[in-house]
């Protein structure tokens, strides 16, 4: 595989300083050892050597998990279980009041008592909130960079949003456009976007893939409408996990995370394109990456997906929503909010 040297911080070109060698491919589909540098300014964590452009769709397999079928009825609760059971009443009394109400009341669904009490806890509220990426009731167009199997797309539709979807995996676009939903097969580097189209641009963990973030964020804010905003969700690598396991944070994800942007690198961009903005963390994706980044120190991969032990689920459902609380950039994914 080609490489090529990085010599400085993709984020605010600061100086770098090792500090994660010799880490692997956690699904094992790509051979090699990866090591990443902190930035020593904005503490991002940037890859270095990295795959040249030419390699990069290699390191995406078959497998990968944009190519899952996507879920036709996403107002449903995920299984029986008690956690999954109340997530739902929760989400749902947070749509309601994001200005959903009418749109949940077409599919029978309406807020709850339990789900308004557990939405008074600022953090959980937070976390409800990123089912619809914190965006209120509007019929406006968003656009989804990197939208894989178009699931996060066909749940916006249903709540009366125009979608349209950017995805550079063949296999991943053909499967939405069977779902009926407008994608363009291409990678965002190449997409030509005409300036104030869109109301929101999302992207969920996608800016990690990127080689260059900081010219990416610009190009799309550019395609906003004055007043749209850009949302992007991605792995925080100076949160409590990425410090606990280092090489073995499931986060990481070498060779396919080539950048990782922290909370003080967004608020470096913030001021680069002289975009106002906002960046918090949330904390629920912590029990499964928790349990994940387990067994890679463990076994040095991820084998299936773990059953979570009561530790697991201690942590990231019961520590995680008070730790973010009172250490609000410890959380397992930084979410960036642009305003045009």
């Amino acid at each position: 595989m080609l490489l090529e040297q990085v010599p400085n911080c993709p984020i605010c070109n600061g100086n770098g300083q090792t500090e994660i060698k010799d880490a692997t491919d956690p699904f094992l589909a790509i051979e090699g050892k990866w090591g990443y540098k902190r930035c020593l300014d904005c503490h991002s964590l940037y890859m270095d050597p990295r795959p040249v452009p030419l390699e990069i769709p290699n390191l995406y397999p078959k497998t990968y998990y944009t190519h899952d079928s996507m879920e036709l009825d996403p107002f449903k609760p995920q299984s029986m279980t008690f956690f999954s059971q109340l997530w739902h009443k929760i989400w749902i009394a947070s749509l309601c009041s994001m200005g959903y109400k009418s749109q949940l009341e077409g599919k029978k669904l309406k807020s709850s008592v339990v789900g308004n009490f557990f939405c008074l806890h600022p953090t959980v509220n937070l976390e409800a909130k990123r089912q619809c990426r914190f965006l209120e009731a509007k019929r406006g167009k968003i656009l989804d960079v990197g939208c894989g199997n178009g699931q996060f797309l066909y749940f916006m539709k249903e709540l009366q949003w125009e979608v349209e979807g950017i995805e550079p995996d063949p296999l991943a676009a053909r499967k939405v456009i069977e779902n009926g939903i407008k994608v363009i097969q291409s990678t965002i580097e190449e997409v030509d976007l005409s300036k104030d189209t869109y109301d929101a641009i999302t992207l969920s963990h996608v800016i990690e893939h990127l080689r260059d973030p900081v010219s990416i964020i610009k190009k799309l804010v550019s395609a906003l409408k004055p007043g749209g905003k850009l949302i992007s969700i991605s792995p925080n690598p100076t949160g409590t996990l990425a410090k606990r396991f280092l090489k073995s944070w499931r986060g990481l994800e070498p060779p396919r995370h080539l950048v990782l942007v922290s909370p003080q690198g967004f608020w470096h961009i913030q001021q680069e394109l002289e975009i106002k903005g906002e960046v918090f963390t949330l904390w629920r994706s912590e029990a499964i990456m928790f349990a994940q980044s387990k067994m890679i120190k463990t076994q040095s991969r991820i084998t299936s997906i773990p059953s979570l032990s009561f530790s697991d689920i201690l942590y990231g459902y019961f520590w995680g929503p008070w730790k973010t609380f009172f250490f609000p950039f410890s959380g397992e994914e930084v979410v960036f909010i642009a305003k045009k």
